[in-house]
């Protein structure tokens, strides 16, 4: 299943969906056009054994599956979260929230820099701790993206953090109010200031 719409959160926005680098197909291709060239050279030595070109649906099958695999294996940046989903018969995903991501890295070999695919690698807060997203097409592109919405998503956050933090003083004086005119307990004041200033 590729990645829509309908798995984005309230408030979030796709800002990047990326995939392997089509070089990720090279080395299933080049085997299935050996197999396919064994074959062949097999049913010009036995041309009357037609069933020998029944093998020529093995390589094909191989190169299709690969080749699902690489289209449904997704990378994907949203404004909240990093998503990793792979997986043709069967999907498995990967989610990280930005704020949770300590560290961002890339990796470009020689022929890497030259085709324009790598590794991008996220070390999170999670058990998981470092997670690779490996033959990445345009991967400083990808990292770039990521630490910018990272950027933004905790200035964000820590905004709100900071408003929160102000209307601290205002809510206490309400909350005073209301014992005074007997709305709430004494008790019930204690316990909403006390988890109020918890919060500072």
């Amino acid at each position: 299943m590729s990645f829509s719409k309908h798995q984005l959160l309230p408030g979030e926005n796709l800002i990047l969906l990326s995939r392997q680098h089509l070089l990720a197909l090279l080395k299933p291709v080049l085997l299935s056009l050996i197999i396919l060239a064994i074959i062949v050279v097999l049913y010009t030595q036995y041309p009357q054994r037609e069933w020998i070109l029944l093998f020529c649906l093995v390589p094909l099958a191989y190169f299709l599956l690969r080749f699902f695999d690489w289209k449904r294996r997704e990378y994907i940046l949203t404004n909240r979260r990093v998503v990793k989903q792979e997986g043709v018969l069967s999907v498995s995903s990967f989610d990280a929230p930005l704020d949770k991501i300590n560290n961002v890295f890339h990796h470009q070999s020689l022929m890497g820099r030259l085709f324009k695919y790598g590794n991008v690698g996220l070390e999170t807060a999670s058990e998981q701790g470092t997670t690779v997203f490996d033959f990445l097409a345009r991967p400083l592109d990808f990292k770039n993206s990521l630490v910018h919405q990272r950027e933004l998503y905790i200035g964000a956050n820590n905004s709100v953090n900071t408003t929160q933090l102000q209307n601290i003083p205002k809510l206490l004086e309400e909350l005073a109010s209301l014992r005074e005119r007997n709305i709430i307990s004494a008790e019930e004041f204690e316990e909403k200031k006390r988890t109020l200033l918890e919060k500072i």
